[in-house]
């Protein structure tokens, strides 16, 4: 009878050793198949025997890449050239109303006018340019600095050759009254014309010019 039991005990040990390594077996066989199975965009995150959990690679935010900063816009042009007697909608002549309408506002007399010389008001214009009042109208518009062409194309910057290219057979050249070895290079645009454009050099390019009509356009000096 002992014996018997002996057997068995023998026998149920033996099963439950078999049993359970299989069971152990068939466990880490089944985690490593999922591991390799595992589409390529799947990230095993935990390989514990008891929880297996992935994550879609697809499903995760994709990089913000920042948007380039736009371009720093170029300060416009006004496209506005002179001529012996206008500058672009202006015209020597016009009076401050009439001036003021053409360029759409932006111009008025200055503070205080009398009426004699003095300086228009300008919002619209481009910097570096002047233009004189005498009697409540235009005299002559003045190019001080920038880069304001004549219709011919002259500017501040040009040699005294460039302008007596550009206007040919029109130049007279005069010694600068302050200016040691500068010029004035005086523009006659046509016979009998009361209109005049004057380039002041110091002696090799133009620093500054101005148009308008006689007497006013010859005047060394500024208002005041």
């Amino acid at each position: 009878m002992i014996s018997k039991t002996l057997a068995a005990f023998a026998v149920c040990c033996i099963f439950a050793c078999t049993v359970k390594t299989e069971q152990s077996a068939d466990t880490s066989a089944a985690r490593d198949s999922a591991i390799s199975s595992a589409p390529p965009d799947k990230v095993i995150l935990d390989k514990g025997e008891s929880n297996v959990r992935t994550v879609d690679s697809s499903a995760m935010p994709a990089p913000v890449t920042p948007s380039p900063l736009p371009p720093r816009a170029s300060p416009p042009s006004t496209g506005l050239t002179i001529s012996s007697n206008t500058f672009g909608p202006l015209r020597v002549g016009m009076t401050v109303a009439e001036a003021a309408k053409a360029m759409g506002g932006g111009f008025a007399a200055p503070a205080n006018y009398s009426g004699g010389c003095g300086y228009a008001k300008l919002v619209k214009a481009p910097t570096g340019l002047a233009v004189m009042l005498d009697n409540n109208r235009i005299a002559r518009f003045e190019v001080r600095s920038g880069g304001v062409t004549t219709a011919e194309g002259a500017k501040i910057g040009d040699s005294e050759a460039r302008i007596n290219s550009l206007y040919a057979g029109k130049v007279t050249t005069t010694p600068h009254k302050y200016v040691q070895g500068g010029h004035y290079l005086t523009v006659t645009p046509s016979a009998g014309s009361t209109n005049r454009i004057v380039f002041e050099t110091d002696g090799a390019k133009v620093t500054e010019y101005r148009s308008g009509k006689t007497p006013e356009v010859l005047q060394v000096e500024r208002c005041g």
